[in-house]
């Protein structure tokens, strides 16, 4: 790499950081965060009580464990080992730079932390990338497309499950990529690799148990290894079974580690593996006009919204596939990880279809498979034309970065140009994370009133960055619809933002972004007035 490109990347890299940084503790807080902090506190209140029976011999509320467990059963303390810490300091900063509570504060602290995430992800992006094609400048201009991709950076703000596990799921593909390639260079592995392998698969299971779907990524890698280098099943086992042995004692150990609810009851993570996966949840998203239910999804809800999501860049790259497909595999070891990186989207999108998993809120819940396609349609445009590539990539990314500045906070309601066609906002759920609740929260700070009670859902969203001595009186959004104390002031968003005006109530504020060629503007919240 010349001196004068590693500058420029140096450069660019800090500035897309620390641009990044401040962003995400300015960004208001999402639906979804409340959870994260309930979910660490549960974990910090079992792991107390675990150790006052193990040094004080006290009971164990069993019944009431009984009862908590099954909001968190999902999700283990993995991305909160590294969170908290940092939340416990920055929150301090956050708190005397700005009006925040104790609380609001701590939540902002950690949208830098899921940033971090998704910066460190970007690296091993592009490293990944690199393994497919080693070519310096297609590897630079893919990971600052997958970088500024308003959707993920959009998503990178707040997003303390989904980017998380997105992000360390790129680091187990890496992860196994390397371990396949010792297996074809050195034909044996080590002990080190084997317990990285397997700590970074049980961390990804600690962010959220669905990870449990990377083991079909990694027997996609190895069955295409077998068939390329025509080496028998039987054969591959018997040679790695005690290397196989080793990774399953250290993957076990590790998802212990993680989840300290199985040391209550190991058997919980049977139960957890069906409750992660079908979530009793039946969230409406508004596709293609069609409110599809999560228990009742027809086949075409994650093609639609890849349609509409993935940028055109990338789909172009996919519809090519057919002609650049036999160049691509003609090299075996860039073709086992390719081969992986397409069947691992084909054959996951496949069972979360066959098996009719729970999905809402549009692709969030799959966000981990977006950079696979990234890689797919990337390499796959390259190998068609180098030209085109580096045409549409540097006019992508002029597009992306402007778009970040335009609509931000609300890049992950980005569209790409097609879906621009249609009304966006009768057509798909838009701003469903609720993060307008602090743009509006500063709007209802200017207001003459003082006395009025406010209703909001999420009411983390709002109550944070309001002024607490103008400002006492909160309560339910479903309450909206009754007398309670009129008049009140409403904050209006989330999903409730699509229907009819409630009882009484007159809009006196909204918050909105424009998409460029689209007609429309995107309203994202509403503050309403109900006498």
């Amino acid at each position: 790499m010349s001196s004068l490109k590693k500058n420029f990347l140096i450069v660019f890299l800090s500035s897309y950081f620390l641009i990044g940084s401040l962003n995400s503790i300015n960004t208001g807080i999402s639906f979804d965060e409340k959870h994260e902090e309930l979910n660490w506190n549960f974990h910090v209140s079992l792991l107390k009580q675990i150790s006052d029976i193990v040094i004080n011999n006290k009971k164990f509320d069993k019944k009431k464990f009984d009862q908590e467990v099954q909001s968190f059963v999902g999700y283990g303390i993995g991305f909160q080992i590294i969170s908290q810490p940092i939340q416990s300091i920055l929150k301090k900063f956050l708190i005397k730079k700005s009006n925040l509570d104790n609380y609001g504060a701590k939540l902002l602290a950690k949208h830098f932390v899921v940033f971090l995430f998704f910066f460190i992800s970007g690296i091993f992006f592009y490293l990944i990338l690199k393994k497919i094609i080693d070519n310096e400048n297609f590897c630079i201009l893919g990971t600052a497309l997958y970088l500024t991709y308003p959707y993920l950076f959009g998503q990178s703000m707040f997003s303390p499950k989904d980017v998380p596990f997105m992000s360390v799921w790129l680091i187990c593909t890496y992860v196994s990529f390397i371990l396949f390639e010792k297996i074809i260079h050195e034909d044996r592995l080590k002990l080190i690799n084997i317990i990285i392998f397997s700590l970074c698969s049980a961390y990804l299971l600690s962010i959220r148990i669905a990870g449990v779907l990377i083991f079909i990524q990694y027997l996609i890698t190895l069955l295409i290894f077998l068939n390329i280098y025509k080496i028998s099943f039987i054969s591959f086992f018997k040679k790695y079974f005690k290397n196989l042995i080793i990774f399953i004692l250290f993957l076990i150990t590790f998802i212990f580690l993680f989840y300290p609810i199985f040391w209550i009851n190991p058997l919980l993570l049977i139960q957890t593996f069906e409750v992660n996966a079908f979530h009793f949840n039946n969230v409406g998203t508004t596709t293609f006009g069609e409110i599809m239910y999560a228990k009742n999804l027809p086949v075409t809800y994650l093609i639609k919204w890849f349609m509409v999501k993935i940028p055109l860049l990338i789909l172009l790259g996919i519809i090519l596939l057919p002609f650049t497909e036999k160049k691509i595999f003609e090299d075996k070891k860039k073709g086992i990880f390719f081969g992986t990186v397409l069947l691992s989207v084909i054959l996951i999108n496949l069972i979360l279809i066959f098996k009719k998993a729970h999905l809402y809120d549009e692709i969030r819940q799959v966000m981990f498979l977006v950079p696979l396609i990234f890689l797919i349609g990337l390499t796959s445009l390259f190998i068609f034309s180098k030209n085109l590539f580096y045409l549409f990539g540097f006019l992508t990314i002029l597009l992306f970065v402007v778009e970040n500045v335009r609509i931000n906070p609300y890049q992950y309601v980005w569209f790409n140009l097609p879906a621009r066609y249609f009304d966006l906002t009768k057509n798909f759920e838009l701003e469903y994370q609720g993060i307008s609740g602090k743009e509006i929260s500063i709007y209802i700070n200017k207001l003459d009133t003082k006395e009025l009670c406010i209703l909001a859902n999420p009411m983390w969203s709002v109550k944070p960055f309001l002024n607490k001595q103008k400002f006492n009186c909160f309560d339910i959004w479903q309450k909206i619809e009754t007398d309670y104390k009129r008049p009140f002031l409403a904050v209006q968003n989330v999903r409730n933002l699509k229907r009819s005006m409630p009882y009484k109530c007159k809009s006196i504020h909204e918050t909105n972004f424009k998409l460029f060629f689209h007609k429309e503007k995107i309203t994202t919240g509403k503050l309403l007035k109900c006498e």
